[in-house]
C-alpha cells in the first residue's frame, strides 16, 4: 500500500507543475528558443501597436509566420475584400473623388492580410517589410500597360488628365472620361508597376518590421513603421 501511494505522488507532482505553468500563462518553450533561427518565430502572434492606431478604432495587430518564411500581417479586425473586377474604376469602388482616393491609397486597410516580404533573421531579430500596395494587386493585374515617352517605363493610365472641378476627370489626349479614383491610383500615388506585357503591385513602397523574442520565446517585441509593437505567442 505504501508503494502505491509513493508512485501516485510521483505522478501527481509533475502534473501539478505543468498545470501551474499553464495557469500562469508564461510557458517556457525551452533553451533551444534563442531567436537565432526562423523556426523560433514560426507561429501565430496577437498583439497591439503602442500609442498608435494604423486603422480606425483598433490598435490590434496580428502576425502569422510559416516555416518557409511566408506569412501575413493584419491590422485591426478581420475583414474580407473582394478581388477587383473592373480595371476602369478605382479599387475598391466608392473611394470618392481624386483627393479622397489619393489619401486612402497610402493607408493600411483594416483586416487585410498583408504578405510578408524579405523575411530574414539576423542578430536574434526578425525583419521583413509590408507594402500597402499589396492591397491593389488584383486591380493592378487587370490593367493594360500604356507606353510613355520613356521606352523603359510603362504606365497604366492615360498620359495626362484634366478635371472640370466637379469631380469629373478626362484623358488629356482624347478628352474621354476617366474615373477620378483610378486617376488617383496612378498619379496621386503609384500603386502598380508595369512592363510592356503586364502590370502588378508596385512593392517599392514598403514599411519595415523589426522585432526580437522575449520571455523565453513567449513574447515578440519590436517596431513597425517606427511604432512599438508587442505580441503574445498564440
Amino acid at each position: 500500500m505504501k508503494l502505491k501511494k509513493t508512485r501516485l505522488l510521483s505522478i501527481l507532482i509533475p502534473l501539478a507543475g505543468v498545470q501551474a505553468c499553464a495557469q500562469s500563462g508564461n510557458v517556457d518553450l525551452g533553451a533551444n528558443v534563442t531567436g537565432a533561427s526562423l523556426a523560433d518565430y514560426v507561429d501565430s502572434w496577437d498583439g497591439y501597436t503602442e500609442a498608435r492606431q494604423f486603422v480606425p478604432g483598433s490598435d490590434r495587430i496580428r502576425l502569422n509566420i510559416t516555416g518557409d518564411g511566408q506569412g501575413s500581417l493584419v491590422l485591426g479586425e478581420s475583414q474580407t475584400y473582394p478581388p477587383a473586377t473592373d480595371p476602369n474604376v478605382g479599387y475598391p469602388p466608392g473611394e470618392g473623388d481624386f483627393m479622397s482616393a489619393t489619401i486612402k491609397a497610402s493607408t493600411f486597410r483594416p483586416g487585410f492580410e498583408y504578405p510578408l516580404h524579405g523575411v530574414k533573421v539576423e542578430s536574434k531579430r526578425i525583419r521583413f517589410t509590408i507594402s500597402t500596395n499589396d492591397f491593389y494587386k488584383s486591380w493592378c493585374e487587370l490593367q493594360t500597360p500604356v507606353a510613355t515617352n520613356n521606352p523603359d517605363f510603362y504606365s497604366y493610365c492615360p498620359n495626362g488628365f484634366s478635371s472640370n472641378g466637379e469631380g469629373m476627370c478626362f484623358a488629356a489626349d482624347t478628352g474621354a472620361p476617366v474615373d477620378c479614383s483610378k486617376v488617383a491610383l496612378c498619379t496621386g500615388v503609384l500603386v502598380c508597376t508595369c512592363t510592356a506585357s503586364s502590370c502588378t503591385a508596385d512593392l517599392n513602397y514598403n514599411t519595415q518590421f523589426d522585432a526580437a523574442l522575449r520571455e523565453a520565446g513567449t513574447l515578440l517585441e519590436g517596431t513597425f513603421n517606427s511604432t512599438t509593437v508587442r505580441f503574445e505567442r498564440q
